[in-house]
């Protein structure tokens, strides 16, 4: 509805409320007069209440409203009275069906104003199914306080438990969260870990799981990749356990046998092994999200000189020595960092002239 149309509006109702009151002020005369001329069998019709005038008044607003705009509050200079609405239990309804259902704009004031006093109410309830349940442009768009203990400022519910957002912010600074005693709270979810859910997720999500650890989706899919960003027992995404053996070249299991110039061997350290048959004790001694291991490689029983380049499984370029040797019958070891691939797996490669057998050792992992 146009400014002209909203205009015209405006002037409609403030003359159907005049000749309101002219209809009243002329009854009421009209009543005075019976009472002085009348018989005693004539009986005097009453008098139009305000009450009646309001409830008039009312319906003639309520036209108002079938004609295209559901309720018009305006503040300033120019504006007429503001309006109160009252009722239980429910103070005003508006319905505009494909327009605006109520539009308020203030020069100095506030716009709307809504309170309730029952318990478990909402001052303003705002139900839209194909857009936005409320919009607002402002220095400040929304602005919630919490006046009782335990009490919430503003609250968004995606009633889906599916898809949806409770609340959406953009902007420069898209949300601006401050308080005293807490800046921002994370509540856990009912569920585990996200990597093992088959849940869709979005770059960019915070979730806390039901264990009090706290995760970042670097990529989106389902599940996506995610971050261990902290928990009860590790700081950060680092996982420090108790030491255990992953690998041994001297052992039947899983692939025995010392790595020459120019070999390679594709490994996984998913599993803790016997330290002296190489069997598995441990199948996930590293679990399946993580992405890095903090170890020790030595080399044994080495042959004339060279060196081991350890890379994530997969990867066969030589870029960097892990470990050295210059000798022969050396024991040798190394504290380093070795990144996995996706089936927690290295790839380990020989450089020359000589061989040599290799022990890895786990003492924490990252997630």
């Amino acid at each position: 509805m146009s400014k002209t149309e909203l205009d015209a509006l405006r002037q409609e109702i403030a003359q159907l409320r005049d000749e309101l009151r002219e209809l009243r002020n002329e009854r009421i005369a009209e009543t005075t007069e019976c009472a002085i001329t009348k018989s005693p069998e004539q009986t005097p019709a009453p008098p139009i209440s305000r009450r009646h005038a309001l409830r008039t008044a009312g319906v003639v607003a309520a036209g108002a409203i079938a004609g295209g705009i559901a309720t018009v509050a305006t503040a300033g200079p120019a504006a007429a009275a503001p309006g109160s609405f009252s009722g239980d239990p429910v103070a005003l309804h508006a319905d505009a069906q494909t327009g605006i259902g109520v539009v308020a704009t203030s020069v100095s004031g506030t716009a709307i104003s809504a309170n309730t006093s029952a318990a478990n109410a909402v001052a303003i309830d705002v139900l839209n199914n194909n857009y936005y349940g409320i919009s607002s442009n402002g220095t400040i768009g929304v602005v919630g306080q919490a006046v009782a203990g335990g009490s919430i400022g503003v609250m968004g519910t995606a009633v889906s438990t599916v898809a949806g957002t409770g609340g959406s912010f953009s902007g420069p600074n898209g949300v601006s969260i401050s308080g005293e005693l807490v800046t921002a709270q994370l509540l856990p979810t009912v569920a585990g870990p996200p990597p093992s859910l088959n849940n869709t997720y979005t770059q960019g999500a915070l979730i806390v799981d039901n264990a009090g650890a706290l995760w970042y989706c670097v990529a989106s899919g389902a599940p996506g990749i995610w971050r261990q960003l902290s928990s009860a027992s590790s700081a950060g995404s680092f996982h420090p356990v108790t030491p255990g053996r992953v690998y041994d070249s001297r052992c039947a299991q899983p692939s025995p046998g010392a790595l020459s110039y120019g070999g390679i061997r594709l490994l996984s350290v998913a599993a803790q092994r016997d330290l002296t048959t190489g069997a598995v004790t441990n199948a996930n001694f590293v679990p399946s999200d993580a992405t890095a291991v903090f170890a020790n490689v030595s080399v044994v029983n080495t042959v004339n000189s060279g060196y081991l380049t350890i890379n994530p499984g997969g990867v066969t370029t030589i870029s960097a020595a892990t470990i050295t040797w210059g000798t022969s019958n050396q024991t040798q070891s190394n504290g380093v960092s070795l990144t996995l691939d996706n089936a927690r797996q290295i790839t380990v490669l020989a450089g020359g002239p000589g061989a040599t057998d290799f022990v890895i050792d786990i003492f924490g992992y990252w997630l």
